[in-house]
């Protein structure tokens, strides 16, 4: 669909100017006609060098035509494209105003970013044509590098700005981030990885907002100062959408200083969007720095091992691929596909995450009633028994009745003993759950205690709860198994 999309943008047949053939003079308050551009103050240069930003100017270009209709006999159109007000003179003759360009602010009237222009049939010639502007530029926001994009002729009706038709495959994408936004941040209200939501519902609004920016050329045809802002609006989403990927990766694993690392990230990305020319440049580079940032932190975590950060660093390693393989075409076509595409991986692992979240909900259901059980039986028995302790490549045998508590880290399990110490332990807290007497019960998903040595239980207003052991030793307790823990207690 790609290839397809690009090479129907690429269709249209569109003569450009004689690129090094281009001639510059000043324009005088009082201008009706163009001048004969052999004065003094008129500079032979290349196209690139069109500015009327904050001046007014005469412009003469050239434009070669091998024939004087389109190829299935279609009239021609003249298109101008830039940061300016201009008039527009083909072959000696005016052609029509896009604007009215002036000496300063007050006698302009800005023109559209993007015009195409229908001069009569006859003044197309075979061979050389001569197209010359009076532009000015006075109500722009930003200085740009080259307001002038394109001065050509095409078959009318044919050809729009560049990159137009990219973005008819990309708006259809636009449904899937706002409903993306919508669901996940209605589980940010309301579901329990609030955080991980929330950050989520960010992205896909960001996602959305950029591609609308984008777009916004394809569909509208705007005044020029527009334009600015239109910039603006594109790296701004483009680096918030960055930043916002990095959060919600260090949040998904449970980085420390998360705000310390993502506002390092964005002085840098700052940084970047002041010192870096070009707002194509700008926005890349603005979205590439916190996620070379992410792409770094989860390399690093797959070499630890971490579960899923290797999915995390091979998709983060394809959109930076994608950024320097297709550059210019990256932000108008791959980058919303892309985003699309992780998308759905994410509505799909959040359907595994509610799943799992549900089998945790039975599971703690479970370990409340045996908790009930187990504190109304724990004045009545004792049970006594040993675990063989692998840590630090010795094996410690340990009675169970010594174990006050147990948490989990990561792979591995802390055990806290009567006697102040604590042992880490090579089995994970399910292993040990499944090892230990019914004394031992799962009050977290992070916590196993023994029932023999509760002292208290604190409720919290937010519906968790939290015990205190023996040793001044305090456990949290989930919110689903708290009641059943009150009633035991009572």
């Amino acid at each position: 669909m790609l290839i397809a999309t690009t090479a129907d943008a690429q269709a249209p047949s569109l003569t450009f100017i004689d690129f090094d053939q281009v001639t510059i003079c000043p324009a005088e308050i009082g201008d009706t006609s163009p001048p004969d551009f052999q004065s003094a103050g008129c500079e032979t240069t290349v196209a690139t060098e069109i500015d009327p930003q904050n001046t007014q100017i005469w412009v003469q270009s050239f434009v070669h035509l091998d024939a004087t209709r389109g190829p299935k006999g279609e009239p021609l159109s003249l298109y101008i494209s830039g940061k300016m007000a201009s008039e527009v003179y083909l072959n000696g003759v005016f052609v029509a105003a896009n604007g009215t360009p002036g000496a300063d602010a007050g006698m302009e009237q800005p023109g559209k970013m993007d015009v195409e222009l229908y001069p009569p049939q006859d003044l197309f010639n075979l061979g050389t044509n001569e197209v010359v502007l009076r532009a000015s530029s006075h109500h722009g926001y930003l200085h740009l590098h080259r307001p002038l994009h394109l001065i050509g002729i095409a078959p009318t009706g044919l050809y729009n700005n560049p990159g137009s038709r990219r973005f008819d495959l990309s708006l259809v994408t636009l449904g899937l981030f706002l409903v993306g936004g919508l669901y996940f941040g209605v589980m940010a209200m309301i579901g329990t990885s609030r955080t991980r939501a929330a950050s989520l519902s960010v992205i896909c609004f960001f996602a959305g907002g950029q591609l609308l920016s984008e777009a916004l050329r394809a569909l509208v045809a705007y005044p020029y100062p527009i334009h600015d802002l239109r910039l603006l609006a594109i790296a701004g989403f483009s680096t918030a959408f960055g930043l916002s990927v990095a959060f919600h990766i260090f949040k998904t694993f449970s980085m420390t200083h998360v705000w310390r690392w993502i506002g390092g990230l964005a002085a840098i990305s700052i940084l970047v969007l002041i010192l870096i020319p070009g707002f194509d440049f700008k926005s890349l580079l603005g979205m590439t720095v916190p996620l070379a940032g992410a792409l770094r932190a989860t390399g690093l975590w797959t070499y630890q091992g971490r579960p899923r950060a290797f999915v995390h660093f091979i998709a983060l390693l394809v959109f930076l691929l994608a950024i320097a393989f297709f550059q210019g075409l990256f932000l108008d076509t791959v980058f919303f596909l892309l985003v699309a595409f992780f998308l759905l991986l994410l509505f799909v692992e959040q359907a595994l995450l509610l799943a799992e979240e549900e089998r945790e909900r039975r599971g703690e259901e479970a370990r409340a009633n045996r908790l009930e059980q187990a504190l109304a039986e724990a004045g009545e028995r004792v049970e006594t028994g040993h675990i063989n302790v692998k840590s630090a490549g010795k094996i410690e045998r340990i009675a169970t009745s010594q174990i006050v508590h147990c948490s989990g880290a990561g792979g591995y399990s802390e055990l806290v003993l009567i006697d102040g110490r604590t042992v880490l332990h090579s089995a994970s807290l399910n292993e040990l759950e499944a090892t230990l007497p019914a004394t031992f019960l799962r009050v977290h998903r992070s916590h196993l205690i023994n029932v023999m040595f509760v002292e208290s239980l604190t409720r919290d207003s937010s519906g968790t709860g939290t015990l205190l052991l023996s040793e001044n030793i305090e456990v949290p307790v989930s919110r689903r198994v708290m009641p059943k823990v009150r009633e035991a207690l009572a």
